[in-house]
């Protein structure tokens, strides 16, 4: 808490104020050339920031706790802040000290919050940093660091969440009320802001909130960065729930690795413009078939031009993250640097732009700021660019002469210096120059009787000599501090007059970055397909699937895979069994990947590829708990089994794959024969159902759109190979216990095992109507399962080693033993 204001110093005073304005957010508090963070403030902010907590006057009574950080590097700490969820405001000195009357000036320049962030660059180049707004009939986006706007109709709340889920923004805005609800409805995982102004644009309510939010954090001229808020559809796409993502591992792992997920296989993007766009089509693909049709198109005629299409990838490396570039240029923060990277950006863009006829205006517009930015800006741009040293000569007659005047400065003292000698016959004198006194003569004591009193004004007396000042080295000093305080500020208004211009042209630049975006990922799919045999697919209007020599784009990366035929016709189900380590799951997922790449515009991993349209995608593979949300596996299970029973339609495709083994037997096995005919009879999507439930296979008899199939396996003399081959037909045994084996269960368990089987075989028989009560293992006594014989030697040898008096031996009488053992054993 602040004391009185009569108790205060005025530093402190001036803290106070500015904190009262700014209590929900971490205070950064330019003092020279740190930023200092006190009280509260410190002490949450010293174990973030991995720094020490200090304390400002330690000797009086008032320890006032503080830590800080340098203003040059004050990127990193401001990034954990932000990860961690804190709001953080900037308080920078808003004069020059040297000029201050009493306390320097100070406020804050910047406000900052997870979506607001200082430095794009130090985001990862390929995730969103989304800002969120939910209304009651939208949901809306803004990417601040990139432009992008963008907002979905959608009413439902249920379909609200979902969408926020996958596309996962790091700060959801709202005002007091709506962010209530939010929490309630997303069980608080996201970071929420919460602001009541609306702007005044013409554009839906919660689009309207997004901006005012990014206004009154980073200024008016972030909307020059800022793309015109457009609606997407929602309706009309693929429907993909972040369960579906989660399942098929789209993005991340189920140990949250990005290596082994689809999105690290396919990508072949070179920009990170291009990799954020490729996730965008991946968690939204198309369902109207001459959009995906006009994509499918372009990666079509890219494989027929492979020269040029090899020249465009060697450009589009050098393109960078055109969008965070573009975007940075109109942060307060912005360095000359961020401009000399947008010319060589603009470099590798005029390469790009000249093989389209329709960008030939906008080629014009980069050829003219890439000349322009390096006729204006030197090569070598320095750190501290407010000192001067960053405008080239001839771009201002006026900056020349005071190039002229502060850099020969040097040359006019010696020649000043050189005249004084001659005047006053004194060899030894000095002119020199300091941070204290300015420019001054000096003389030593031996020839203070030369000086000429009547020109020279005595200005300091030392031990040794004398020194001076004369009206016309007066002069010279006004003209050289001034020139160089009027190079700096004249530099900086020419930068700044070069940035505000350029800023004009950002909504077309906008539209090029989302070009380069978007060739970025029509030119890798069209590598991807050339480098890994991808063929085009097709849309079947009869909603029949046909899939040959299907193959997981993952999985064969890394194992030598066996391609399988695929083919199922409309409302059908594929009722899949076998073992486990047979392929069951991977030949299901890469259905679903195929039909994912497929709708988004992509060539498939397969020979040839006829697939429906499909509205939505189900999954329910693995198993997952939610600890936190006091939620088992198999509750998991259901809830998400009872997801897609319930939003499933006959344009849909249905993954299950082990529905029912989270709980008993007889309960597993009604619950799945319930799931699966429900879906069969009631709802007819395309159904993928991988079971180890045998006895459901027998549904095939009743249900014509149930087929029967098995991944298949060699079987010799109790040893299994598996063939990973889809095969028609039920698996005639689930062959469990041989795969324990192959796992290394010890013998003894896997003999047992098998001769439980046997008795539970024979116990039981389904297939005669009957209804057994739940079984009951440890009513059966256990066999004598005989321990395989020992080998005498090798058991004399382990008690003679057991009884080896270790602690009596030397070192050499052990390693004698040793040897002797590996005599004998051999």
């Amino acid at each position: 808490m602040a004391k009185s204001s009569g108790e205060l110093t005025p530093l402190m005073k001036q803290y106070w104020d500015i904190k009262a304005v700014h209590q929900d957010k971490v205070l950064l508090f330019r003092m020279g050339d740190f930023f200092e963070i006190f009280h509260e403030d410190a002490q949450t902010a010293a174990p973030i920031l991995g720094i020490a907590l200090t304390m400002r006057n330690k000797k009086s009574a008032d320890q006032t706790p503080m830590c800080g950080v340098p203003h040059h590097s004050i990127a990193g700490p401001i990034n954990k802040l932000l990860a961690h969820g804190f709001k953080v405001a900037i308080c920078d000195q808003i004069e020059d000290p040297k000029f201050a009357k009493g306390i320097v000036k100070r406020a804050v320049t910047r406000i900052l919050s997870p979506g607001m962030v200082f430095d794009p660059s130090t985001l990862d180049s390929d995730q969103f940093n989304y800002l969120c707004a939910v209304d009651k009939k939208h949901v809306s986006f803004l990417e601040p660091t990139t432009g992008e706007c963008f907002f979905y109709s959608v009413s439902e709340v249920a379909e609200q969440k979902k969408l926020v889920q996958t596309l996962n923004p790091v700060e959801i805005v709202g005002s007091r009320q709506e962010i209530e609800q939010l929490k309630s409805l997303l069980e608080d995982q996201f970071v929420f802001s919460v602001h009541e102004k609306l702007s005044s644009a013409q554009v839906v309510e919660s689009a309207q909130r997004l901006i005012s939010y990014a206004v009154s954090m980073q200024g008016e001229d972030i909307l020059k960065t800022l793309s015109p808020f457009e609606e997407r559809e929602y309706e009309s796409r693929l429907q993909l729930g972040p369960d579906v993502l989660r399942h098929l591992e789209i993005f991340r792992t189920y140990k949250g690795d990005i290596k082994g997920t689809v999105y690290e296989a396919i990508n072949n993007t070179l920009t990170a413009g291009g990799s954020r766009r490729l996730k965008q089509w991946m968690c939204f693909p198309l369902r109207k078939q001459e959009k995906i049709e006009e994509r499918l198109d372009k990666i079509s005629y890219w494989l027929k031009t492979t020269d040029v299409l090899t020249k465009i990838r060697q450009h589009l490396r050098g393109v960078g993250d055109l969008e965070r570039k573009i975007g940075k240029i109109s942060h307060p923060n912005s360095h000359p640097r961020d401009l000399a990277a947008l010319s060589l950006t603009f470099r590798e863009l005029k390469e790009i732009l000249q093989f389209f006829k329709e960008w030939q205006p906008a080629l014009k517009k980069v050829q003219f700021w890439e000349s322009e930015i390096d006729r204006i800006l030197e090569d070598n741009l320095p750190l501290q660019y407010r000192d001067g040293g960053l405008i080239r000569r001839g771009v201002s007659d006026e900056l020349d002469e005071l190039i002229d005047l502060s850099t020969n400065s040097q040359a006019k003292v010696l020649e000043l210096e050189a005249k004084e000698k001659a005047l006053t016959q004194i060899s030894s004198l000095k002119v020199r120059y300091n941070n204290v006194f300015g420019f001054y003569i000096e003389v030593t004591h031996t020839h203070t009787s030369k000086v000429p009193l009547d020109r020279y004004q005595r200005k300091q007396t030392l031990t040794n000599a004398e020194r001076y000042t004369t009206d016309e080295l007066v002069e010279l000093e006004k003209k050289v501090v001034s020139a160089r305080t009027r190079r700096s500020e004249l530099e900086v208004e020419i930068y700044q007059r070069l940035k505000k211009d350029i800023l004009l042209d950002m909504p077309e630049f906008l539209k090029i970055a989302s070009f380069c975006s978007e060739l970025d990922v029509i030119t890798a799919l069209s590598w991807l397909a050339l480098e890994n045999n991808y063929c085009r697919p097709e849309f079947s209007k009869d909603f029949n699937m046909t899939i040959a020599s299907s193959r997981h784009p993952v999985v064969e990366r890394t194992v030598s895979f066996v391609p399988n035929d695929i083919q199922l016709s409309k409302n059908e189900c594929l009722l899949l069994t076998g073992p486990n380590m047979a392929g069951k799951s991977t030949l299901m997922r890469q259905v679903a990947v195929v039909a994912i790449l497929a709708q988004m515009g992509s060539y498939v991993p397969a020979a040839k590829a006829k697939v429906p349209l499909f509205d939505r995608i189900f999954t329910r593979i693995g198993a997952s708990d939610f600890l936190a949300e006091g939620l088992s596996t198999f509750m998991v299970e259901m809830k998400e089994t009872a997801e897609m029973l319930q939003q499933a339609t006959e344009n849909s495709l249905v993954i299950l794959d082990e529905v029912g083994r989270g709980t008993s037997t007889y309960d597993g096995l009604s619950l799945a024969q319930a799931i699966l005919e429900f879906l069969i009879v009631n709802k007819k999507p395309l159904v993928f159902f991988a079971t180890h439930y045998h006895e459901l296979t027998r549904l095939a008899e009743t249900h014509s759109t149930l087929v029967n199939a098995h991944m298949a396996i060699h079987e010799d003399k109790g040893e299994l190979k598996f063939l990973y081959t889809l095969l028609p037909g039920p698996a005639t045994r689930s062959y469990g216990i041989q795969v324990a084996r192959l796992a290394g269960l010890p013998a003894a368990v896997t003999k047992r095992a098998e001769g439980l089987l046997k008795k539970l075989e024979a116990a039981i028989d389904l297939g005669n109507g009957s209804s057994p009560n739940q079984l009951d293992l440890w009513d059966q006594e256990p066999e004598n399962v005989e321990a395989p014989p020992v080998d005498p030697k090798m058991a004399l040898f382990l008690k003679e080693m057991q009884n080896l008096p270790i602690q009596t031996m030397t070192p050499l009488d052990a390693l004698n033993k040793l040897a002797q053992w590996q005599i004998e054993l051999s």
